[in-house]
């Protein structure tokens, strides 16, 4: 087996635990976003999220080989929402410890005055969340796949229409669009593997 298909055949997160430079920058591709919207929801300026950011994705690199996906106990957002609250918390004590102390400061207050947005995420959030995951890995593999086939799987698989259907709007056999779409679905568990609940 050469070592590019070595590589292809592992999960997205598997290649990150082994220093793959570009599955480091697909994870940020996916994650990235909702820790943003996670620093944001939490009160932080655009300053502090860029920062409170990269000190997420500097302990996720440092810790990565420890985290042990466990389907339905935790999944890699929620461990990720973990850090990425911890890191946070420390932001807003380290802007605490440097306030001038004068009857309150304002990190006192803000911390105080900002609801949690790490308390128990509902199902919806969680599932708000997974989807906006599975469509930036939908965005970072469809440039690998035909444009046909791409059409064909997204008629098959989001707007679940019949693969005959499809193969008749397309003008090609069914059996094409079947492999279109188990190809491309094999493809995305591929990248999401470890990865989403």
């Amino acid at each position: 087996m050469s070592v590019n298909s070595d590589v292809t055949s592992m999960s997205l997160l598997g290649r990150a635990v082994a220093e793959d430079e570009e599955a480091w920058h697909q994870l940020v591709h996916l994650y990235g976003p909702l820790v943003q919207r996670w620093c944001h929801s939490a009160g932080l300026s655009e300053e502090d999220t860029a920062d409170v950011f990269q000190d997420v994705f500097q302990t996720v690199a440092k810790n990565l080989k420890k985290f042990e996906p466990r389907r339905s106990v935790a999944s890699f957002r929620s461990w990720l929402k973990t850090i990425c609250r911890t890191k946070t918390v420390d932001h807003f004590r380290k802007a605490n410890r440097q306030a001038t102390p004068t009857g309150g400061t304002d990190a006192q207050l803000r911390i105080a005055e900002v609801a949690d947005p790490f308390d128990e995420e509902s199902e919806e959030q969680a599932a708000s969340e997974d989807a906006f995951i599975v469509q930036r890995a939908m965005d970072l593999i469809k440039d690998e796949f035909d444009p046909r086939n791409w059409k064909a799987f997204e008629q098959v698989a989001l707007h679940e229409r019949s693969p005959t259907d499809v193969a008749t709007e397309l003008d090609v056999a069914p059996q094409t669009i079947r492999q279109a779409n188990y190809r491309i679905r094999r493809r995305l568990r591929l990248v999401l593997e470890d990865l989403v609940d």
